[in-house]
């Protein structure tokens, strides 16, 4: 009896044991709720930025990893860039742009950014008639033969990695030479490009390159694919025939009792298909089970929310669906998305497009003059509110013309041309003029300069357009 009490008493200190060690586990705060516990399970301790076979048959067969990729990219390139300078005539910006197209630089752009998206890290070769392991001189490249080869991380290498003191970590983009597809190639000719930055923690595992967007998407976009699976298995098993027959263990050990019953269920199947009766034996019983599909579609619109926000891109967007709720005209949806395409696309690709901005000079002229350029907006405006607003743009240069604070024609020119009033060809021909001792009061009207017989032509030509459409403003 006493033998017994023990062991009970340790059974029960084991059990009370075993229930403090797992609610350890479980809890690290002063309850469940203050805890990390179910954050750090929830984690992801291996990264797929790392696992480049995972990442290469995600991208090539999964659309909605694709589409999350591309489209941003696609969308901050659709409308290309505008250049500014004032060493350059418009026929010089004109040039610059033909020769980016005709070198097929604006495709190679998008797929090395799409590899950069995918892997964490790619970037484009330059190639040219110089020696490849020596830096790159602009001041040769006038004329001389240039193509680009966008690649992802995985395709370059370096014998010996360099390791960075402060930083503790082998940055790749930072050697002389790294070997693309086996051949070496100095740095200066690569225009790299590093996915999103990485915390120091696990910075050095990537060798100075950066985040696949698969890392941030992973877990919501594993909701999404088990919830199609799910679906279509249900789908499969939607409706289920039960036979029950009489006997059937036994039929089944005998000598050609499988196949006997298998075509007494394949010749009832036959029967019900073609004239929708079944006959059957009268201890033969037949049940028809079907499952429904409630709650599926609630669980699909959530998934499909986690995907959206992970990515900052509108479901109406992502997805192709229709605005809903207060936000039915889909403005705001659009909205938020052109800002995130502006901060996290364009603004990171600013430096690759100078690069070739600069590339573009040095092999048209040999030099490489100063130059500005922005992304043209991404809304477009329609036609009526766009001549409204060059209409209102034209009227304040006419106040200040007027009031003699733009006294050339170069300046009016300038400042149309600035905010896209009239084109840069015709900002060209607007002719600059001192300002008169009498100041602008003192101008002669025969002796007008041209530039403001031009500028008075366009905001002639505005008004009238806007005052012959019939739903035009008065």
């Amino acid at each position: 009896m006493t033998q017994k009490k023990h062991t009970r008493a340790a059974l029960l200190n084991s059990g009370a044991e075993l229930v403090g060690l797992l609610a350890a586990s479980s809890v690290t705060g002063g309850s469940s709720l203050s805890g990390y516990g179910t954050t750090a399970f929830s984690n992801n301790y291996s990264l797929i930025t790392l696992n480049r076979i995972v990442l290469t048959y995600l991208y090539s067969g999964n659309g909605l990893f694709q589409t999350a990729v591309q489209l941003p990219i696609q969308d901050a390139l659709a409308r290309r860039i505008v250049i500014e300078s004032a060493q350059m005539s418009p026929e010089d910006v004109d040039q610059i742009l033909d020769w980016l197209e005709d070198h097929d630089s604006w495709q190679h752009l998008e797929d090395a950014k799409s590899w950069e998206r995918v892997y964490g890290g790619g970037g484009l070769a330059i190639n040219t008639d110089q020696d490849p392991e020596k830096p790159l001189n602009l001041r040769r490249m006038k004329g001389a033969p240039i193509e680009f080869y966008d690649f992802d991380r995985w395709q370059v290498s370096a014998k010996s990695s360099n390791f960075d003191e402060f930083l503790g970590y082998d940055d790749m983009t930072k050697a002389d030479l790294l070997y693309y597809q086996g051949q070496p190639i100095h740095t200066s000719r690569i225009i790299f490009m590093t996915g999103k930055r990485a915390p120091s923690y696990i910075r050095r595992q990537l060798r100075g390159w950066g985040m696949s967007e698969g890392e941030r998407m992973l877990r919501d976009l594993n909701n999404y694919l088990k919830t199609q699976d799910v679906l279509y298995e249900i789908l499969d098993e939607s409706k289920i025939d039960i036979y029950k027959i009489k006997g059937l263990a036994n039929k089944l050990l005998t000598a050609g009792g499988t196949n006997a019953i298998a075509a007494r269920i394949k010749a009832a199947n036959e029967v019900k298909s073609y004239i929708n009766a079944l006959v059957l034996d009268a201890e033969e019983e037949y049940e028809q089970k079907t499952l429904t599909f409630a709650g599926l579609a609630d669980v699909m619109r959530e998934n499909r929310i986690g995907i959206a926000s992970a990515l900052r891109i509108p479901m109406t967007k992502l997805f192709g669906t229709s605005a809903s709720g207060l936000n039915a005209t889909g403005e705001g949806d659009a909205d938020n998305y052109n800002e995130m395409v502006q901060s996290e696309i364009q603004a990171k690709m600013r430096p690759q497009i100078k690069q070739m901005i600069e590339l573009a000079c040095a092999n048209l002229w040999g030099y490489v003059p100063e130059f500005r350029f922005k992304f043209p907006p991404l809304k477009a405006l329609p036609a009526l509110e766009a001549e409204q607003i060059k209409a209102s743009e034209i009227n304040r240069i006419c106040m200040l013309y007027d009031r003699g604070l733009i006294t050339d024609g170069q300046a009016i020119g300038d400042e149309l041309a600035k905010g896209e009033t009239i084109s840069a060809d015709l900002a060209a021909k607007f002719q600059a003029r001192p300002l008169p001792p009498g100041g602008a009061q003192s101008v002669d009207p025969v002796k007008e300069n041209k530039g403001i017989e031009v500028f008075k032509a366009a905001r002639d030509a505005v008004k009238n357009a806007l005052n012959g459409r019939k739903d035009a403003p008065r």
